[in-house]
């Protein structure tokens, strides 16, 4: 089975998720991007940032014919969903608009962009870019999901997006001999794809031309605080990171935080203090075991539940002050991963909105950044920022 690029977890989440060594490695991705601010370039260390595109489309050479293919996600799947031609598209996904509509013209423009291997991107636009007026200035703008993009229209980007049918930001590269063992890598090169005429194509590599991402002695200083003091929080969450450790069973202790940590974002609030969050992760479970028993009706499932959650809340009561020094882990992580993005995000191309409804506009950022540390691919994310709207902003897509 082909390995698909499929999701991202958020830098903080790892400890929660892994345990300790996802703190660890958190803490490494965090050491090598200070470094990389500071100038000082290593192996093994990538960014690229996170467009706000949809829907993802794999396209390229099938290396088992030859033929250009097109497809979402599915073409990993175990009954593959490969599109080679326009009747390949109609047979699975029908001839209407959307998905069907976006792959159509994805078949018919990118054989002139990708001419060997195989890419994946998010799609950024087809035939719905605007000519809109935003902040009194005359724009050429597209939405594929959340994030309204913008240019000006006499600029050379802007000639060139609006010269263009379809618009993808490419951002993995797949490698095999056959499309059910191919495996994903970050490397997207400006040589695996050509842009211009029909097709607007970039690649997600962040680029800081300008500089003025860069991380100042005083910066730096103050971020390897931040780091120094993640560190000893990890080395006293480690233990209970690892008891917790469920593989996202319900209502278990992991599989919580998640959902817990996950609800400040749907609300808009900043994690309060340790003890605070302590609290209302307590009373968070407590709801969730209500909502449980309500679920269940024969005595024996409402016993059953019962003993999980004293046992739940016996462990916490018993283990407070370790399960306190991991939300504490997990806000010091966040608060060296938001020095780091609070820089990147002054770097983008293109001017970016968010569509509040009857014409008012919202400057925004990019959607965020991944990481790519020894192969391993981590979001980084201003939460309170886009993921909030990804929860409170209708999608186009």
């Amino acid at each position: 089975m082909a390995k698909a690029n499929k999701h991202l977890d958020h830098l903080e989440d790892r400890i929660i998720l892994e345990g300790s060594q996802g703190g660890k490695d958190a803490i490494d991705v965090l050491k090598k991007m200070g470094d990389m601010l500071s100038g000082k370039d290593g192996p093994g260390v990538a960014v690229t940032t996170k467009w706000d595109g949809a829907p993802a489309v794999v396209c390229g050479i099938d290396p088992e014919d030859g033929k250009f293919f097109v497809g979402t996600k599915s073409v990993f799947a175990k009954d593959a969903k490969i599109c080679k031609t326009q009747e390949d598209i109609v047979k699975f996904y029908g001839s209407g608009g959307g998905l069907s509509a976006k792959l159509s013209d994805s078949l018919r423009y990118l054989p002139a962009s990708v001419k060997q291997g195989i890419l994946q991107g998010d799609l950024m636009f087809t035939g719905d870019k605007k000519i809109e007026t935003i902040d009194n200035e005359r724009m050429i703008t597209f939405r594929p999901n959340t994030i309204t993009y913008a240019a000006n229209p006499n600029t050379q980007l802007g000639k060139d997006i609006n010269r263009a049918k379809i618009g993808i930001v490419f951002h993995t590269k797949y490698t095999g001999d056959k499309m059910s063992n191919l495996n994903a890598s970050f490397n997207v090169s400006k040589r695996d794809f050509t842009t211009g005429g029909d097709v607007w194509a970039e690649r997600a590599e962040f680029q800081d031309i300008s500089g003025v991402a860069s991380f100042s002695k005083s910066d730096k200083n103050k971020y390897d605080a931040a780091i120094r003091m993640a560190e000893g929080s990890l080395k006293k969450a480690g233990r209970m990171a690892d008891m917790i450790q469920s593989g996202k069973k319900p209502l278990q202790l992991d599989t919580e935080y998640m959902k817990f940590f996950n609800n400040y974002v749907k609300q808009g609030r900043e994690i309060p203090s340790v003890q605070k969050a302590y609290d209302d992760y307590m009373k968070h479970l407590n709801d969730e075991f209500n909502k449980a028993y309500g679920k269940v009706t024969t005595q024996k499932a409402i016993n059953k539940k019962t003993e999980m959650w004293a046992a739940q809340i016996f462990f916490i009561i018993k283990n407070k002050d370790d399960m306190k020094m991991l939300i504490a882990a997990y806000m010091n992580l966040q608060k060296a991963k938001m020095m780091l993005v609070e820089k990147m995000k002054k770097v983008s191309s293109l001017r970016l909105f968010v569509d509040r409804g009857g014409g008012d506009y919202e400057a925004t950022t990019p959607e965020g950044f991944v990481a790519i540390v020894n192969g391993q691919a981590t979001k980084l994310i201003d939460r309170m920022e886009f993921s909030k709207l990804n929860f409170t902003i209708p999608k186009v897509w």
